[in-house]
C-alpha cells in the first residue's frame, strides 16, 4: 500500500511539474531537412508542428505570467499587512528607516512605493 501512494504521489508531482515546464519549440531548418532526404510534405509537416508547437508555448508563457502574477500580487498585499501590523519603530533591530511597501502594475513591474494605497 505504501508504494502504490509513492508511486500515485510522484505522478502527481510529475504532473504538476510539466504543467509549469513550458518547452521552448525547436524551429525547423528547411535546408537541414532536405539535405537529410525529406519531402516537400515532411517539410511542410514539420512546419505545421513547430507553428503549432508556438502557440502551445506562447500559451503556456501566457498562463505561468498569469500565475506568477496573481502569486505575487498576493505575497505583496501579505507584505503590507505584515507592515501595517508590525510598524518599524525608530532604532528598532536593524532596519534604519520604515520599510517600503510593495505595488505591482499591470504592466509585470513591482515598484516599490510607500503609500500603495491600492492594496489596503
Amino acid at each position: 500500500m505504501e508504494r502504490l501512494t509513492l508511486v500515485i504521489a510522484i505522478l502527481v508531482a510529475s504532473e504538476g511539474s510539466a504543467q509549469e515546464a513550458c518547452i521552448e519549440p525547436v524551429r525547423p531548418d528547411a535546408g537541414y531537412l532536405v539535405d537529410a532526404g525529406h519531402e516537400a510534405v515532411e517539410i511542410r509537416s514539420d512546419y505545421r508542428g513547430y507553428f503549432s508547437d508556438v502557440e502551445d508555448y506562447l500559451n503556456c508563457l501566457n498562463h505561468a505570467s498569469a500565475r506568477i502574477r496573481r502569486a505575487a500580487t498576493a505575497a505583496a498585499q501579505d507584505y503590507n499587512r505584515v507592515l501595517d501590523q508590525y510598524p518599524v519603530e525608530p532604532g528598532q533591530g536593524r532596519e534604519l528607516e520604515q520599510a517600503p511597501r510593495i505595488e505591482m502594475t499591470d504592466r509585470g513591474a513591482l515598484f516599490l512605493d510607500h503609500q500603495a494605497g491600492w492594496l489596503k
